[in-house]
């Protein structure tokens, strides 16, 4: 049996389009963007027509976006940038964010958590989906505070509203895109300075755009609509995975089960069990997913993300999340089922 993917969160495959959208471009639009004869002005060109088609689908103003090379940047961008006029003030974070988020945030005089709202709040950042539960959050309304909103995992995966928000970031890697392509979206008027100074990207962020990702993203985006469909489409197999495995025993739990979830994620505690074993023994049965825990500086650490739900340092090491990519057969989700049955 061919091996399965079922670890879409952490990244997905490349479109077909997305992949000739790049290898095109590095064969016939390969000047720098910044010069000003007609093969760089050229490259500036489909830059811009790329901003313009992205901009249509997010419902914002094409100056509005700002190209990045990693959702991570995006987010350093935008946090450092806010951090000399808002630092002040204290954050709003939802404790399950990111480490991308989390870390700009250390400059800060005081980060509170969500739902904990300080009375002089400057700044709520909310990430939509969380990219190990799946659990979909709502963006809290705080008076007089910047709203930041973390789309990353949700993009492609469920509908994206900007509505209410007055900044957010997105990933391509994370819905058939290329690496090395995300954007930073922000609304007119933001007490934001640059932290990245050059003069691309009308003096946002700089260096030099790299147009095979910002070509490859844009051929993402245009598959969006059907992406979606075929998202929405996993819910039943996602129901059905995870009936079949709180079958074998109470101390098997679907975290966030009755909330509002991706359409594609499985959380599952394996209460008593260690998840990177039971992640390596699927690996060799060949089946790719992912632990509930996060590598640093060399030693395992519990998911802060699941110990901030309340479930202790052992539960969070007992997790496997299981996400799946658009087009999903039923099939290919027993054969998981039918793999991870004998390791638990």
């Amino acid at each position: 049996m061919p091996r399965l993917y079922f670890d879409a969160n952490a990244t997905t495959p490349p479109h077909p389009e997305t992949v000739e959208a790049v290898r095109r471009a590095m064969e016939e639009d390969w000047a720098n963007p910044t010069s000003t004869h007609r093969e760089g002005q050229r490259a500036r060109h489909h830059i811009e027509e790329a901003r313009r088609e992205i901009a249509t689908t997010l419902d914002v103003a094409p100056g509005e976006l700002v190209f990045c090379a990693s959702a991570t940047e995006a987010l350093h961008l935008l946090l450092r940038g806010l951090q000399p006029a808002l630092g002040d003030r204290p954050a709003a974070v939802f404790p399950g964010e990111h480490s991308a988020c989390l870390n700009p945030l250390r400059d800060w005089s005081r980060v509170a958590w969500l739902p904990e709202v300080p009375t002089d709040c400057a700044t709520v950042v909310q990430m939509a989906a969380s990219n190990e539960t799946g659990i979909l959050y709502d963006m809290p309304t705080v008076l007089d505070a910047l709203r930041i909103r973390d789309s990353v995992q949700a993009w492609g995966k469920v509908p994206v509203t900007l509505a209410g928000c007055d900044a957010a970031v997105f990933s391509g890697h994370k819905m058939g895109g290329p690496r090395g392509a995300a954007l930073l979206w922000m609304r007119p008027g933001l007490p934001w300075e640059a932290v990245m100074e050059g003069p691309q990207e009308r003096r946002r962020r700089g260096g030099t755009e790299d147009l095979p990702a910002i070509l490859g993203l844009a051929a993402a985006v245009r598959h969006l609509p059907e992406r979606l469909e075929l998202n929405a489409a996993l819910v039943p197999l996602r129901d059905a995975f995870e009936a079949e495995i709180r079958a074998w025993g109470r101390d098997l739990e679907v975290l966030g089960q009755g909330s509002a979830r991706l359409p594609n994620t499985s959380c599952i505690l394996f209460r008593g069990r260690n998840g990177e074993a039971l992640q390596a023994a699927l690996d060799l049965a060949g089946f790719a997913v992912s632990t509930g825990s996060a590598c640093h500086s060399g030693s395992v650490k519990p998911s802060h993300a699941i110990t901030t739900l309340g479930y202790s340092s052992d539960e969070a090491r007992s997790v496997l999340r299981f996400s799946m990519l658009p087009g999903t057969r039923a099939d290919e989700v027993e054969a998981l089922a039918a793999g991870l049955k004998p390791l638990v």
